[in-house]
C-alpha cells in the first residue's frame, strides 16, 4: 500500500475561548472588591466609560468655581470637547485641602491637638500619630538582638536564628547549618540561641512545645517537679490519659487537674501575640428580607455593584474630531470595550441573582429554623434549575455572601452533602448531623458520657438513621474526643 499525503477539507463545531469570553467567565468568579477594583482600572483606561450615580444618571462635570467631587481629565474635555483647554482644576480639588499656616479658609488641623500636648510650629511627630503601624515578630526580636549582643558577629548569628523561626515562633533550623553559613562553630551558635530563649515573648525560638511550655512556667516560679514530669509526658496528656499521668507525676486526680489547669494558662504559639490578620468587612452581593406574603424576597445588593455606562455623546465628539483612521479605530475600539464591559456586568448579576433565588428557595427552612432546617443541596441541582453548567454556579458561590435575618454566609455554606443512613439512602444534611452531634456532647457531664453506640440511638430518635461508623466519621472530624477521653476530661474538670 502506497503512502502518500492530501488535502482535505472538513467542518467540525469546536468552543473557541475568546478573550472576551475568558475574561466574563473571571468577572463572574471575582468578589465584589475584585470586581470594584477591576471596574475602577477601567474607568481609568477607557475615556468613553463613566461611573453612573445611585440615581441612575452619569456623573457630569459642574459648572461651579468649587467641585464638590473631584474631576478627571475626561471630564473636562466632555464639557465642549474643546482638547486645547486649559486643565489647571482637572485632577485637583484646591477647596478642600488642610491649611497648616493656622488661619484662613481651609480645614485646618492643629498637630498639637493631635498629640494631646501644647502649640508649636515645629513639625514633630504628628505624623506618626496617623501613620503608626504595629511592630512585626521580627523586628521586635532584633531590636532586643541589638541590645544583647554588642559583637557583629554574634549579632549576624542572632539574625540568622531569628530567620529560622515559623509562624509559631518555634526554631526549625539546625545549628551546624548556621555555623557554617556564619562561620563560626555550633558551640557559639547554640549559646546565641540560648539567650534569644530569654527574649520576649517568653518561649520563643524554642525547639519544641515542652521546651516553650517549661520557659514560661519557669519564668513564672511553676516548675515544679510533677510539672516537669507532665511536660515530658505531653502525648499523654493529649490522650487524656490521666490516670497514667497520676501515676508519674505521683499525685492525685485533684492535684493533677491543678497542674493541668497552670498548663492550660501557657502560649503554645509565642508568636502569636505578634499575628495581625487584616480586618476583612465582608459586603453581602445578595439580600434577603420577608415579604409581605410570609415569602422571601432575594435582591441584590446595589453597594456593591459597580454602576457604569457608555457615554455616547462624548464617543461621537471625539470621533468626529478625530484626524487619522488610527484614533477612529482606536475610538471604536474603546466603544465596544466599553459596551461589552456592561453587557458582562449586567449578565453577571443576573446569574448571582438566579443563583441565589434557587438557593434561598430550596433552604427556605435555615431561614425559618437555622442550621437545622438545612437540606442536602449540591452544584447539579440548582446547576439544573437555572440552566446553566456546573462550573458556572461554582463560579458564582465562590466568594459571595448573603445577608439574612440569621447572619452573613458565603453562598458555599448551603451546598452540604447528604448523609448516608444505615439502610444506605440519603438521609439528612451532614451539617445537621453534625450540628446535633455537637450540642449532645456539649451537654455530656462527668457520669452521662455518651458512646458512639448511644449518639446512634439519640440520632434515631431525631428521624436520622446514621450508622455507628458515620457518626464516629462525623464525631473526629469536629474534633471531639472519644468517649473515654472524654470521660477523663469531665471527671478532672469535676475535680
Amino acid at each position: 500500500m502506497a503512502i502518500n499525503q492530501r488535502l482535505d477539507i472538513r467542518q467540525s463545531q469546536t468552543l473557541v475561548m475568546t478573550p472576551q469570553l475568558q475574561q466574563a467567565i473571571k468577572l463572574l468568579q471575582y468578589s465584589n472588591l475584585e470586581l470594584n477594583q477591576y471596574v475602577e482600572a477601567q474607568l481609568q483606561e477607557n475615556p468613553l466609560l463613566e461611573r453612573q450615580d445611585s440615581d441612575g444618571e452619569a456623573s457630569e462635570p459642574s459648572d461651579a468655581p468649587a467641585p464638590a467631587e473631584p474631576r478627571d481629565s475626561a471630564d473636562v474635555v466632555q464639557d465642549n470637547g474643546d482638547f486645547e483647554r486649559p486643565m489647571e482644576a482637572a485632577d485637583t480639588d484646591f477647596s478642600n485641602v488642610w491649611d497648616d499656616g493656622g488661619g484662613g479658609g481651609g480645614a485646618s488641623l492643629n498637630w498639637s491637638d493631635a498629640r494631646g500636648g501644647g502649640g508649636g510650629g515645629e513639625d514633630r511627630d504628628g505624623w506618626e500619630v496617623f501613620a503608626t503601624k504595629p511592630i512585626t515578630l521580627r523586628e521586635h526580636l532584633l531590636d532586643q538582638a541589638s541590645m544583647t549582643f554588642s559583637d557583629p558577629v554574634e549579632q549576624q548569628i542572632a539574625a540568622a536564628v531569628i530567620d529560622q523561626l515559623d509562624e509559631a515562633g518555634y526554631f526549625i533550623g539546625d545549628f551546624e547549618e548556621l555555623a557554617g553559613l556564619t562561620g563560626v562553630d555550633t558551640n557559639t551558635v547554640s549559646w546565641v540561641h540560648s539567650r534569644i530563649l530569654q527574649f520576649d515573648p517568653t518561649g520563643i525560638a524554642a525547639r519544641s512545645l515542652s521546651e516553650c511550655l517549661r520557659l514560661q512556667l519557669a519564668e513564672r516560679g511553676e516548675a515544679s517537679e510533677p510539672m516537669q514530669v507532665l511536660l515530658d509526658n505531653l502525648p499523654l496528656v493529649a490522650k487524656r490519659d490521666f490516670k497514667q499521668l497520676c501515676r508519674l507525676c505521683d499525685v492525685d486526680l485533684a492535684e493533677l487537674s491543678q497542674i493541668v489547669e497552670k498548663l492550660r494558662g501557657c502560649a503554645p504559639r509565642p508568636a502569636s501575640m505578634f499575628d495581625y490578620p487584616p480586618a476583612v468587612t465582608v459586603i453581602p452581593d445578595v439580600m434577603v428580607r420577608r415579604g409581605a406574603d410570609r415569602g422571601w424576597i432575594v435582591e441584590l445588593n446595589p453597594d456593591a455593584l459597580p454602576h457604569v455606562l457608555a457615554n455616547r455623546e462624548y464617543y461621537a465628539l471625539v470621533k468626529e474630531h478625530s484626524r487619522s483612521q488610527a484614533e477612529i479605530d482606536f475610538v471604536v475600539r474603546q466603544w465596544h470595550s466599553a459596551n461589552w464591559l456592561i453587557k458582562a456586568l449586567e449578565q453577571r448579576a443576573n446569574t448571582i441573582l438566579k443563583v441565589a433565588s434557587c438557593i434561598v428557595q430550596t433552604q427556605d427552612r435555615f431561614l425559618e429554623h437555622g442550621v437545622t432546617g438545612l437540606r442536602p443541596l449540591t452544584l447539579r441541582d440548582v446547576a439544573t434549575e437555572v440552566g446553566v453548567h456546573e462550573s458556572t454556579v461554582s463560579r458564582v458561590t465562590s466568594g459571595k455572601y448573603i445577608a439574612t435575618q440569621r447572619g452573613v454566609f458565603e453562598l458555599k455554606y448551603f451546598f452540604t452533602a447528604a448523609a448516608r443512613s444505615a439502610d444506605g439512602s440519603d438521609g439528612q444534611s451532614v451539617e445537621v448531623v453534625r450540628h446535633r452531634i455537637r450540642q449532645l456532647v456539649e451537654n455530656e457531664t462527668a457520669k452521662d458520657v455518651l458512646s458512639d453506640e448511644n449518639l446512634v440511638q439519640l440520632l434515631r430518635r431525631d428521624g436520622m438513621e446514621i450508622a455507628r461508623r458515620t457518626v464516629a466519621k462525623y464525631r473526629e472530624s469536629m474534633n471531639i474526643p472519644s468517649s473515654a477521653q472524654r470521660r477523663r476530661l469531665l471527671k478532672l474538670e469535676a475535680g
